[in-house]
């Protein structure tokens, strides 16, 4: 996304910006469009506010130019540069005030040898400016001589994810959270739709994933909020069943993999409910098996991640899990964007 007001940048998963309401001016980052949010749960309508897997991308001009980006969040929250695949030595934090950043290319990354990183997807000076998922965050001011990246010096492919929390990268580094790790093990640049809590396979989020043209294949993660939520299987059914038939119907070309749940507490803390987690899992297996679309495929998430991989609440995946399941799913998704 470009904005006139910021010609120089792009915003890499942002689909607009709205007033933001911590400080005076600065346009607060929506992953989707106020219009679509509208019509979801309340939780969703706050958790795409947030700016996961969003990204200020911009490209110096010249490895002595200098780039001034101005930016607040809502809470105290971290942003970490990389340049192209390269993560930067000195993230920073920004707050509810405005605060002006400067960037430049790196010394080492300036004098790199091309042959060093011909493999990566990022052109080393492009400037990629990422951000926590948990904190609302602004852009105010651009200031510089830098220009947006162009096509080639980004990955060609896109993939987009929907999804729970785990998704989003829940309590995990962002560059961690298995969305971003998968898409640098593929090499395809993501577009993470994740909403913790609230991933309820809305109509709202169907017709907005299928009206987008902006993805090349996409995995549909659903969904351990509708389990612990309370939805029977037959809602889930349901509402599962109408997201995948909408975006698939609307992409017949486009792959598209439906994620089912990761093992969690249900599967293995006694007491619990291993039956329903199994009754989920092979809802969605089956609504995949039995759909008409051709561009449809299914992985068991059950097989993604082991146990150990998850956080002590037995839900979340820590760092480590993440990581796993992003290789895992990288190994799934593969032959679909060769």
């Amino acid at each position: 996304m470009q904005l006139e007001a910021f010609p120089s940048v792009s915003l890499h998963n942002v689909a607009e910006l709205a007033p933001a309401d911590w400080t005076d001016g600065g346009g607060h980052l929506h992953r989707v469009p106020r219009s679509v949010a509208a019509n979801l749960n309340v939780m969703a309508r706050d958790r795409v506010q947030s700016p996961t897997g969003s990204e200020i991308r911009f490209v110096p001009d010249g490895d002595e130019a200098t780039v001034e980006i101005t930016l607040s969040a809502a809470g105290e929250t971290t942003v970490q540069p990389f340049w192209g695949p390269f993560q930067g030595a000195e993230p920073f934090e920004i707050g509810p005030d405005p605060s002006t950043h400067t960037f430049s290319v790196p010394d080492r990354v300036r004098n790199l040898d091309p042959a060093a990183a011909e493999d990566a997807v990022y052109d080393s000076r492009v400037c990629r400016l990422r951000f926590d998922a948990w904190s609302r965050v602004a852009l105010h001011d651009v200031a510089g001589d830098a220009r947006p990246p162009e096509a080639d010096e980004l990955p060609a492919t896109r993939y987009l994810a929907y999804g729970t929390s785990i998704t989003e990268g829940a309590l995990s580094n962002p560059h961690l959270a298995y969305v971003a790790t998968a898409a640098r093990q593929l090499g395809v640049d993501p577009i993470n739709l994740g909403m913790a809590g609230s991933a309820y396979c809305e109509p709202a989020i169907a017709e907005h994933i299928a009206g987008r043209d902006d993805w090349d294949v996409a995995t549909i993660a659903i969904s351990v909020n509708m389990s612990n939520r309370g939805f029977t299987v037959a809602q889930f059914r349901e509402r599962a069943d109408q997201l995948l038939d909408t975006v698939a119907g609307a992409h017949p070309e486009k792959p598209i993999a439906a994620i089912s749940l990761f093992p969690y507490h249900a599967d293995v803390v006694a007491g619990d409910d291993p039956e329903r987690a199994a009754a989920y899992r092979e809802t969605l297996e089956t609504l995949v098996t039995e759909s008409p679309h051709r561009n449809l495929s299914f992985i068991d998430g059950s097989k993604l991640l082991s146990v150990p991989g998850l956080m002590d609440d037995i839900l979340h995946p820590g760092d480590a899990g993440m990581v796993e399941i992003g290789h895992n799913l990288a190994d799934e998704l593969a032959p679909l964007v060769e």
